[in-house]
């Protein structure tokens, strides 16, 4: 299944990277599953499996760099596909969403970022990348995959996949 998602993410990717003025590609993630106390949560035994599987399916996407926040959870998740795929990474303090809009802009904008964050961040940095509606994500839910390719229009194409 992560073979044929991942198929399907390449195939997309490549066929819907148009010049743009914001990054080529941006893939959404929110943190693996966590441990369900604490103030600052890490990730549970199948959240590092999530991360490990997110490596693997983002493997062969031309990901440049992993954005985090510096909640432990996004930490830990974007530590585990850096490491897996040969990446860096930069964390940005969970609450400066508009810190994370100014790095893309700046110094990400010609290149291919994915981004680990929350329940609460990931709707407001959608719609600061211009998706109107971006959908709410449940407290349970830690499946979803966004992409956001900019057009160089008012509105990019989003895309939203789940892994099983």
């Amino acid at each position: 299944m992560i073979k044929t998602l991942s198929v399907m993410a390449m195939c997309l990717a490549s066929a819907l990277a148009l010049p743009a003025s914001a990054q080529e590609l941006a893939f959404v993630i929110r943190h693996a599953e966590k441990e369900a106390t604490g103030e600052d949560p890490p990730l549970t035994e199948a959240g590092r499996g999530r991360a490990k599987s997110w490596a693997e399916l983002l493997g062969r996407s031309g990901i440049d760099i992993v954005i985090h926040t510096n909640a432990a959870r996004s930490r830990e998740t974007a530590t585990i596909i850096s490491r897996l795929l040969d990446l860096e990474r930069v964390e940005v303090p969970i609450s400066d969403t508009a810190g994370l809009m100014d790095l893309l802009a700046f110094d990400y904008a010609d290149g291919t970022v994915l981004l680990v964050g929350h329940t609460e961040t990931i709707p407001s940095i959608l719609f600061q990348m211009g998706i109107p509606e971006p959908p709410e994500i449940d407290d349970g839910d830690f499946a979803n995959l966004f992409m956001v390719v900019p057009t160089g229009e008012d509105r990019p194409v989003f895309v939203e996949l789940r892994m099983p």
